[in-house]
């Protein structure tokens, strides 16, 4: 009872720690502009469908390649998400779509090299080959930090203090891999891509880049735009800043989902499956309650446990082993009475085994009770019992009665039923 009553108690106390008044957040980077997490896109999707009038704000739902691809259509193409994944025929759609003279606005830390490869001068560095050639850590560019300074170059939109960012997790900040944009796009031959704002003051992570009749605008750190960061006010004005930039309507916001898992660098403790599991409430119910479980399942295991109960064979009964171990002896010392003495018990013990009957009393009707149950003629049997009466009276016997004696009761254990 006091075992059941602890087990109920603790079970109890992790209900109510993990279910606590508190809601609990998903902390994971979505980027879905219909999520309201820490780090998804509703307020900025908001803001910009509320400063965009009528059909200003327009969501590509379907085949980029064939949305793009129209001579209509036309506007500033923007996405913003974890990775951008596009294929040789959807970036020959993009780069069209641009060329024509509109723009695209790319919010994502790892960007298309074969993209960047399109845009830039062939004479700087083959970021295609690179990354074919190498490991991705060789071409993954990022710096590795719980806090950031963000901030814009032009000289009306460059804060002096620069914009703090962190990337939170729960209730703490975590180590995160801030990307920004390879330098190799900037050498003294590349004149298609100008810095907009910089990571940590000498890092370039927003960049302008010209193509054809429009522009690519690049950022790498898309962090800046989720809900977490827009509540602040330093937040909001950073991304207002950002956003400027926009000067062709309507927005053509990609909602597909475009990205994929690259191989992450340096895993820290969020970037395990733990920090999914625990992110998702049903899965962080299981998990804790599985390691309480645990924890008790260890606590009253660990008691003296009773001692294993050895399995003890059967008694058996060795007293007829015995008669005729005796009787052997008396038949090498030519003791004849004893050992047909002997010879009775064993035919008394038999009768006890077979027929269920007491031998107490050897009267006439026991000789009776006997014939009937072994169908052996009552002769017989009152035979067995008279040669052993006039054994037992003598004080000798002879060879033959002995003989005589073992003949009868053998005659008796063959026919018996």
């Amino acid at each position: 009872m006091i075992i059941f009553g602890i087990m109920v108690a603790v079970m109890a106390g992790l209900v109510y720690m993990f279910s606590g008044g508190e809601k609990r957040h998903n902390w994971r980077e979505t980027y879905r502009p219909d999520k309201v997490e820490p780090y998804g896109t509703s307020i900025i999707y908001g803001l910009l469908e509320d400063y965009m009038d009528g059909d200003k704000m327009k969501d590509i739902k379907d085949s980029l390649h064939v949305y793009l691809s129209k001579e209509e259509t036309s506007g500033s193409y923007m996405y913003l998400g974890p990775s951008l994944w596009l294929d040789s025929v959807r970036i020959s759609s993009l780069l069209g779509f641009v060329k024509r003279g509109n723009d695209a606005f790319i919010f994502t830390p790892y960007i298309s090299f074969e993209l960047l490869d399109s845009i830039g001068h062939e004479n700087c560095i083959d970021l295609t080959y690179e990354r074919d050639s190498m490991d991705y850590d060789a071409v993954d560019y990022y710096l590795e930090d719980t806090l950031v300074q963000l901030n814009l170059t032009h000289r009306e939109l460059k804060r002096d203090s620069g914009y703090v960012y962190n990337f939170r997790y729960r209730t703490k900040d975590e180590i995160y891999d801030w990307q920004y944009i390879p330098p190799d796009l900037f050498c003294e031959w590349q004149h298609e891509f100008a810095s907009l704002g910089t990571l940590n003051d000498t890092l370039i992570n927003f960049a302008k880049a010209e193509y054809g009749d429009g522009n690519f605008y690049l950022h790498t750190t898309p962090l800046a735009f989720t809900n977490y960061h827009l509540v602040r006010k330093e937040g909001r004005e950073y991304a207002e800043n950002v956003l400027s930039h926009i000067e062709k309507e309507p927005i053509l916001w990609d909602k597909t989902k475009r990205s994929f898992a690259f191989p992450r660098r340096r895993m820290a403790f969020n970037d395990t499956p733990l920090k999914y599991v625990l992110s998702q409430p049903p899965l962080a119910w299981a998990w804790y309650i599985l390691l309480g479980m645990a924890v008790l399942y260890l606590i009253f295991r660990a008691k003296r446990r009773q001692r294993v109960i050895p399995v003890l064979e059967k008694n058996e009964n060795t007293s007829l082993e015995f008669i005729n171990t005796i009787g052997r002896l008396y038949f090498i010392n030519n003791n004849h009475r004893q050992l047909a003495l002997q010879k009775m018990k064993l035919f008394l013990g038999f009768v006890r085994e077979r027929y269920n009957m007491p031998t107490k009393e050897l009267n006439d009707n026991f000789k009776k009770q006997l014939s009937v149950k072994s169908e052996i003629p009552l002769s017989v049997i009152e035979k067995i019992f008279t040669v052993h009466g006039n054994i037992k009276r003598s004080q000798f016997s002879s060879e033959n009665t002995l003989v005589g004696f073992h003949r009868e009761m053998e005659g008796f254990y063959m026919k018996c039923k």
